[in-house]
């Protein structure tokens, strides 16, 4: 009986046995986006769109033109399995991961927010009172200016881009990023960004992190009155409302309502909601905000010369308004489908100034969401789906409770915050009370809830490896030095929140399944159901431009764009 085999090239190489193929070979067999007759784009245009679930993209599909969501379709590559394989699934840690291709595991952003053992207290995920802000003069700031990437732990695929094409002399790309939300605008754009911008009291500011003064482009776009004129025009459905077939009627109980308002109906005077709803920044909440994020991309676009000339540049653009509608009318809300036909025409917009301007495929761009959401429990419970709103005070009282009584001491849970218990360090050392024990402890108390999935202890984090489902998805988000030493899980379709709108941070389905669109020079055109990652952006932009992976990188580069 005879056994085949083939020697490894590194063996064959020695023995003399094989030649390895030449770079031009090996190039020519590569589906690169450019080689060097074929230079990269010109400008890439990084998308976010904040909380938007995959189903939107068919279920509104009717509201939208050729020339936004639907022309990535028509030109470009489209990934309908596209999941996130980390909890909790936030703003925060959504646009890091994307950015860096890896999980909260690796890149430290775990939350919006969360409880630092250091100080006592919760941190913001991009809160940085080293730098000042800029662009808040005549305005109070308090701190909404003072931020910077600092707590990101890894490097972005735009930090590796810039590097990689700013090593031919005299190249300079430049890396921008802009939204309503600052994490929105900072952690796309990376360590090495040449700008970040974002909203506060209706101005466009920034942080001597990236500047000491904003641009005169910037202060005289502040001075325009492109936001009240937006705010003038109201808020009133854009097409007959019977042609909203893929949400509720008009006015049902799942929907906030806006402070000073009556009921959640059409049309809105925003004018006369300012007040009670963060005055101008209500323009926020608003398919207006996504509006005005265009005019300034736009304006940057044209000020800061991007995809002018062969050397590439990056926008990084994050669209905050469909999570502030998202949250207060909920994901079956004609709010929502009307913030997201009206985002579709931004997007037209946009990309028609793009081809005018730098040239019909001389750019790239690509659009994806930094987390989904559930459906309103309420909706479904009516409907009779195992779904509830979970209130976590009896639980958290119960485990308080139990652990005094076993333990002697009111003190060892330090804290509760973002699903996670966080034990009292000093108090277990100083009495000698082994952590683990007490671990077990509270999540043995937890579990007894019926609303509780599983609970997870730090211990079973740091000492199994979960391969899939939710548990596995749990790991991925939690960070050795910053989460916490017990973690929650609900029940899916479980939502701690008000009675109306809706949310998001499960590891569910609901949460982390998004899109993910992408077209441009070099990207086949096709439509893919292979499950993908939220983490394998970034080295698929990697492969497909050319330049080195992110340093904290985890995922892959998708196979059906390279087939």
């Amino acid at each position: 009986m005879s056994t085949k085999f083939a020697l490894p090239p590194f063996l064959l190489l020695l023995l003399g046995l094989w030649t390895p193929p030449s770079l031009n070979a090996v190039l020519a067999q590569q589906p690169l986006g450019f080689t060097t007759e074929n230079q990269p784009p010109k400008l890439v245009v990084a998308i976010t769109v904040d909380q938007m679930r995959a189903d939107y993209l068919t279920r509104y599909a009717k509201g939208f033109g050729d020339g936004g969501f639907k022309r990535f379709f028509n030109e470009g590559f489209a990934g309908l399995d596209h999941h996130f394989s980390y909890a909790p699934t936030y703003t925060g840690p959504g646009h890091a991961s994307i950015a860096t291709g890896t999980t909260p595991a690796v890149h430290g952003i775990i939350g919006n927010n969360w409880f630092s053992r250091e100080t006592g207290s919760k941190v913001y995920c991009v809160e940085d009172t080293a730098v000042q802000p800029v662009g808040m003069a005549g305005i109070d700031p308090g701190t909404a200016g003072q931020m910077s990437p600092g707590k990101l732990h890894a490097s972005t695929w735009a930090d590796e881009f810039k590097l990689h094409f700013s090593q031919r002399e005299g190249a300079q790309p430049k890396v921008m990023g802009a939204s309503m939300k600052d994490r929105g605008a900072i952690l796309p754009a990376g360590h090495a960004a040449d700008a970040a911008y974002w909203v506060s009291s209706g101005q466009f500011i920034s942080s001597t992190h990236y500047m000491e003064s904003l641009p005169k482009w910037v202060r005289q776009f502040n001075k325009s009155n492109n936001l009240e004129k937006l705010l003038a025009e109201g808020w009133s459905l854009r097409d007959a409302p019977e042609s909203y077939a893929g949400s509720m009627a008009d006015n049902t109980p799942y929907e906030g309502v806006w402070r000073g308002g009556e009921r959640p109906t059409f049309p809105y005077d925003l004018l006369a909601l300012e007040e009670g709803n963060g005055g101008q920044d209500i323009i926020k909440g608003t398919p207006h905000g996504n509006t005005l994020l265009v005019d300034f991309a736009l304006a940057a676009i044209d000020a800061e010369e991007l995809g002018s000339d062969d050397v590439p540049d990056v926008l990084a653009l994050s669209f905050s308004s469909t999570d502030y509608v998202g949250h207060k009318f909920g994901a079956h809300a004609m709010e929502t489908e009307d913030t997201y036909r009206r985002l579709d025409d931004q997007l037209s917009r946009l990309f028609d100034r793009l081809d005018t301007q730098i040239g019909t495929g001389q750019w790239t761009a690509f659009l994806t969401a930094d987390h989904g959401a559930v459906t309103v429990p309420g909706l479904e419970k009516n409907r009779g789906l195992p779904v509830d709103y979970w209130n976590p005070e009896p639980m958290k009282a119960a485990v308080y409770a139990a652990v005094a009584a076993r333990f002697g001491r009111s003190d060892i849970i330090r804290e509760y915050d973002n699903d996670q218990f966080f034990l009292n360090r000093a108090v277990l050392r100083q009495e000698g009370i082994d952590a683990d024990e007490v671990a077990r402890f509270v999540a043995a108390t937890a579990a007894e809830f019926p609303e509780v999935q599983k609970v997870m202890t730090a211990a079973d984090l740091r000492g199994s490896t979960y391969l899939e489902g939710a548990e596995a998805n749990i790991q991925r988000g939690w960070h050795s030095l910053y989460s916490g030493d017990v973690i929650v899980m609900l029940k899916p379709g479980y939502l701690e929140y008000s009675r109306t709108g809706t949310s998001h941070g499960s590891p569910y389905a609901y949460d982390t399944h998004v899109p993910f669109l992408i077209m441009g020079p070099g990207v086949p055109q096709g439509v893919t159901y292979t499950r993908t990652e939220i983490r394998d952006i970034a080295p698929t932009l990697s492969a497909l431009l050319g330049f080195p992976r992110p340093s904290g990188c985890t995922g892959k580069p998708m196979p059906a764009l390279f087939d």
